[in-house]
């Protein structure tokens, strides 16, 4: 529900507005339990005295209308249909996508066997080149096709 000025009402939202008895009714409630209500901020603006009885007085007199929710929504747009049968028939029998086995590798310094944490590195797999970044524990996480025939891994950086 919503409060709007009479004057600015489109015939759609006249359509959906409440009968005078019946929206002094709900206002009056919603004003009683200190409901917010939307609109209620612009009509006190307007105001002289900023009372729930002046606020009232605007509904008796018709300057103002209680509109019902359903007035939002009967002015939507319908969508079109959210998938096509192209989009329906993929979802339904999807391409075969190629496969990815992740490979893992430690990266350890050649002198102290230690694990390189945090290391950037180059990985190359079948000449193709990625920086990548060791875990905590200085394993790489590579992902590589089944078909892979060659990987090189550099770690690059002090």
């Amino acid at each position: 529900m919503k409060l709007a000025r009479a004057l600015y009402l489109s015939a759609w939202e006249r359509q959906h507005a409440y009968p005078g008895e019946q929206a002094l009714e709900h206002v009056r409630q919603a004003l009683q339990d200190r409901q917010p209500l939307e609109g209620l901020d612009e009509l006190r603006a307007d105001l002289l005295f900023d009372s729930d009885i002046e606020v009232l007085e605007q509904l008796e007199r018709g300057e103002w209308c209680l509109i019902r929710a359903e007035a939002d929504y009967g002015n939507w747009v319908v969508p079109a249909p959210a998938f096509d049968q192209r989009v329906i028939a993929l979802m339904n029998n999807p391409p075969v996508q190629a496969s990815r086995t992740p490979r893992l590798f430690r990266l350890v310094d050649s002198i102290t066997g230690e694990p390189l944490a945090q290391r950037h590195y180059l990985a190359t797999v079948d000449g193709q080149t990625n920086e990548r970044r060791t875990d905590g524990e200085g394993i790489a996480h590579l992902f590589a096709s089944v078909e892979a025939r060659q990987i090189s891994m550099k770690v690059i950086g002090a």
